[in-house]
């Protein structure tokens, strides 16, 4: 008989949908005694199978044996752990890429993510409709969230990795290499510059644009792989 560890935890509110737990294989000496005993009670005499079910509810109901993950134990579930270390590391990551990197359904990452915000180890930022996480810990200011945020919204993520190496680079030669046209370019630098996250530079023909010191910085720091060449 296939012998498994299984555990419970409370729920503050109702599961926000999609498949939270897999099932697994326990023994049958890990089965509650109470669903044990209304089990064998409904096998022997089917007639007790209402009174059986109504005394194994008021069981749960009156039970205090559950364990409810907490700030020092939430780290425990394997999956959770690895949601929370994705997020350390990647730092303003929008929920539909954490969920399509990890390759986690929609509501068990809907679930993950609310126990580890109930209990204080994430952050998260809410911007135009988006939300990203971030370790919470105060190693991030609110406008570094905001910096790295940008980073991960697709186009002006593209435009900030191409800036981080090509300093001055003018809306043509940014427009060429996202492979977009100039206009919406535009739209994403004017953005980015009341973010704060790049600033432009007038000349005598043309204008330029780069990042400012303190998102090259941030970027930098935080996602080392910026740098990386630019095909």
């Amino acid at each position: 008989m296939a012998v498994g560890i299984y555990s419970v935890e409370a729920w503050d509110a109702l599961p926000p949908g999609g498949n939270e737990i897999e099932s697994l294989p326990i023994s049958w000496w890990e089965v509650p005694p109470l669903a044990f005993f209304c089990v064998m009670v409904c096998l022997i005499c089917p007639l007790l199978y209402q009174p059986a079910i109504l005394l194994y509810a008021v069981g749960v109901w009156c039970t205090l044996g559950f364990r409810r993950a907490t700030r020092q134990d939430v780290l425990v579930q394997p999956l959770r752990a690895e949601v929370y270390d994705y997020i350390k590391i990647h730092p303003g990551t929008p929920f539909s890429v954490i969920g399509k990197k990890m390759e986690i359904n929609r509501g068990t990452l809907h679930y993950h993510l609310y126990i580890l915000l109930r209990e204080g180890r994430i952050s998260e930022w809410r911007e135009g409709g988006r939300t990203t996480y971030f370790e919470n810990n105060g190693k991030y200011s609110m406008d570094e969230m905001r910096i790295l945020s940008r980073l991960h919204s697709g186009t002006a993520g593209e435009i900030c990795r191409f800036l981080a190496q090509r300093h001055g680079a003018t809306r043509t030669e940014i427009a060429r290499w996202v492979g977009i046209a100039p206009s919406s370019v535009s739209w994403h630098l004017s953005r980015l510059n009341s973010s704060g996250i790049v600033v432009s530079e007038k000349g005598d023909r043309k204008t330029t644009y780069c990042l400012t010191s303190c998102a090259f910085t941030l970027l930098c720091t935080c996602l080392p792989d910026i740098k990386s060449p630019i095909e």
